[in-house]
């Protein structure tokens, strides 16, 4: 059964801009949706498990991780990482924000803007560390599909972990990606899926969400990172322009 605050859209046919372009008004209104509950949220947490095909001896082979995320407000931020490679956690605190290395025991400090979203943009672009999900908690997530990607479709309604949900595909020549949208009063990511068609052997990234926890009241402390003892701290460079 389709959501009742999205039952007009069925109602209104694709919209064909130009030839191989298909942009679906269903596919356009579960993400705006979804992108203005999350908008709205004065903080959140979630967990989100993750895998990623990297080049092997023997070809792809499977990388896992596990995400804890906590937001608050326009300017906290907290994950922690595990994974086959590394274990780590990132503190944002409005003014910096430090990697710290569980396995290695040391730590660094970045200084930041005064915003989540910013800062996020900000240290990828200039250190190349990915935040999970990043993309979902941007306002202009629609705009950002429908200018990069000609195809973006309603796929139907699919189940994940017992869950109806909203099936969504935007596709282009270099990427398909694929995002499974919860089909309740909340309309939150369950599940997306990225294959990236331009590498070799066409590697996917597919990460589940669970355990979603809307506007929680978390103290601002929980965002301050503490160094343990004997931590050492070291300096991350940024990326070199090419």
């Amino acid at each position: 059964m389709i959501n009742k605050y999205l039952l007009l859209a069925l109602f209104i046919p694709f919209v064909m801009f130009a030839q191989n372009t298909k942009v679906d008004s269903i596919a356009v209104l579960v993400t705006d949706r979804m992108s203005d509950v999350i908008g709205d949220l004065t903080s959140c947490s979630f967990k989100m498990e993750a895998s990623m095909d990297e080049t092997g001896q023997y070809g792809l082979e499977k990388r896992f991780t596990s995400y804890q995320v906590y937001l608050k407000g326009p300017d906290r931020l907290l994950v922690q990482a595990r994974g086959d490679k590394s274990h780590k956690g990132y503190w944002y605190n409005g003014e910096h924000l430090v990697y710290y290395s569980y396995r290695e025991n040391n730590y660094s400090v970045i200084a930041a803007p005064d915003s989540t979203l910013t800062a996020i943009e900000k240290i990828h672009n200039d250190y190349g560390i990915e935040f999970p999900a990043a993309d979902f908690f941007f306002p202009a997530i629609t705009d950002d599909i429908l200018e990069n990607f000609p195809v973006f479709v309603y796929l139907g309604s699919k189940y994940i972990n017992g869950k109806e949900c909203f099936h969504l595909m935007a596709d282009n020549d270099k990427m398909n990606f694929q995002v499974w949208v919860s089909n309740d009063a909340y309309t939150l990511p369950i599940k997306f899926s990225i294959t990236y068609k331009d590498r070799e052997g066409t590697p996917q990234y597919n990460a589940t969400f669970s355990e979603w926890n809307l506007n929680p009241d978390l103290p601002d402390v929980l965002f301050d990172f503490i160094p343990p003892p004997d931590a050492g701290q070291i300096a991350i460079l940024p990326m070199q322009d090419e």
